[in-house]
């Protein structure tokens, strides 16, 4: 089957046609957090100290490459709706401007690796590890960028189950590396602890960056989808970043403001840390479904406003609730009926966390509960979010999304959990207030239909002409 028309195999805006879209989306983003996932179980295995250092350092580490990330991942959302405008030969262009931008991404990662590690952590009592983590992070970010600008070619054609194979062998790169860099092998490989925990997430990375970047350049995506188009297009780049800096700001952001949440329960001790990394992973974790049908509900919305059938998008979002409720009830049985063994499982081994005890166990108990009805608040809240970045109105994402962070999280904790030195469960419980409210701001948003009127290509077809034609004749001379 032609890719260019996988997205009207099914009804459009159907339960069918998104879950055919998000599933893939969803393997693959679960075998990419699953790296994240993996490095925690072995760090937590190795000591407690090492998977506390990891959380912080790393939620630091990724506000800055989610951040560069979603601006390159901009890519997905041009390419969906030049595919669903049928302009076949421009798909390769805006995915160009945003590998040139990854590139250019060194001159941000590296001055930071280098000099602002130490003065991030030095305060911590953890900053020996989180420096070192943090830094190797940092090294590889750009890797990172590149993997999401080159899926975002598969993701806005629809052509998505590419990207899960990619992703399973990324998994298995990293979860090799871990057991080998962490703990080290006799006589072979040094035991790098945590340091070995980030470069193997790293190599992982590099890895899908890298063959998706083979299989961009064939011949057929040359001769078809303009991905020999490399030089870069000033007024294509500033399009794409007019819609992506607004998205990567208000992640980086956001998720920065996470990192703020871990040093405020580092500072009040090792039980709410300890707890909260725990139930951080587990939301990690799962989140894939919510990235998975966020993203797959902006492919399918990106390619109905490129075919001016913005009338169908209420549909989407319809059929996104119904397969999140679905979802959220299978993982209620793990989070809420009977989080025990699978906890035990997982962390409650060897290193510190063996010496477990009732108020630990009662209080993780009470955050996993918390965990799930947040995570529930955040596929909704993602769902319309991937809906309103499909039509670029990333400007009202970024505003509401950092003002809501500090106000509805940070804000509340503090002065509540923090100034009153209470229980982690508190923390949690406010966590879930936070994503409740966030919700009900976008779902406002949407219903008001201020983003139906935001147009991102209609300017370009004027100049379509001189640019395909000069692309024939490049491919003809080859």
């Amino acid at each position: 089957m032609d890719q260019s028309n996988l997205l009207t195999r099914y009804p459009p805006g159907s339960i069918r046609e998104l879950w055919s879209i998000s599933l893939p989306l969803m393997i693959s983003t679960l075998a990419s957090l699953f790296m994240i996932f993996t490095d925690r179980i072995f760090l937590a295995h190795y000591s407690v100290s090492a998977l506390n250092a990891s959380v912080t350092a790393g939620t630091l580490a990724w506000s800055l490459m989610v951040g560069v990330g979603m601006i390159t991942a901009m890519s997905e959302i041009f390419v969906a709706q030049y595919n669903g405008a049928k302009l076949y030969n421009r798909l390769g262009v805006p995915v160009w401007q945003m590998i040139w931008f990854s590139l250019f991404s060194f001159i941000f990662f590296i001055p930071i690796a280098i000099w602002g590690a130490p003065l991030l952590f030095q305060n911590s009592p953890y900053a020996a590890m989180e420096t070192e983590f943090f830094r190797w992070l940092m090294f590889f970010g750009p890797s990172y960028a590149l993997m999401t600008t080159f899926s975002g070619f598969f993701i806005g054609r629809g052509k998505t189950k590419t990207l899960v194979w990619l992703a399973v062998g990324a998994n298995i790169i990293n979860i090799g590396l871990d057991r080998a860099l962490i703990f080290g092998i006799p006589g072979i490989v040094p035991e790098m602890g945590i340091r070995g925990a980030a470069i193997a997430t790293c190599f992982g990375y590099l890895f899908e960056a890298s063959m998706l970047a083979v299989l961009f350049l064939s011949r057929e995506n040359r001769e078809k989808y303009g991905t020999a188009l490399y030089k870069i297009n000033w007024a294509e780049m500033k399009r794409c970043l007019k819609v992506g800096f607004p998205q990567g700001i208000f992640c980086s952001l956001e998720v920065f403001g996470w990192a703020v949440f871990y040093w405020m329960m580092t500072a009040l001790g090792e039980m709410h840390i300890t707890v909260s990394s725990i139930c951080q992973s587990f939301t990690i974790l799962l989140s894939f479904f919510c990235d998975g049908l966020s993203r797959g509900a902006a492919a399918v919305a990106g390619n109905l406003i490129g075919a001016k059938k913005r009338e169908l998008i209420g549909k989407v979002l319809k059929s996104g609730l119904i397969l999140l409720v679905i979802f959220n009830l299978v993982v209620g049985i793990f989070l809420v009926l009977n989080p025990d063994d699978t906890v035990r499982l997982l962390f409650l081994k060897q290193g510190a966390l063996s010496h477990s005890d009732l108020a630990f166990e009662g209080a993780l108990k009470i955050c996993l509960l918390y965990a799930f009805l947040y995570l529930f608040f955040e596929g909704a809240r993602w769902l319309l979010s991937g809906i309103l970045i499909a039509a670029g109105d990333t400007m009202f994402l970024l505003v509401a999304g950092s003002v809501s962070v500090w106000l509805f999280l940070l804000g509340p904790i503090y002065w509540i959990v923090v100034k009153g030195n209470l229980p982690v469960e508190y923390a949690w419980g406010l966590t879930v207030i936070y994503s409740a409210l966030l919700l009900v701001v976008y779902w406002l948003r949407f219903r008001w239909g201020s983003w139906q009127k935001i147009e991102l290509i209609e300017n370009t077809l004027p100049v379509e002409a001189a640019a395909l034609a000069e692309t024939e004749t490049d491919l003809s001379a080859e």
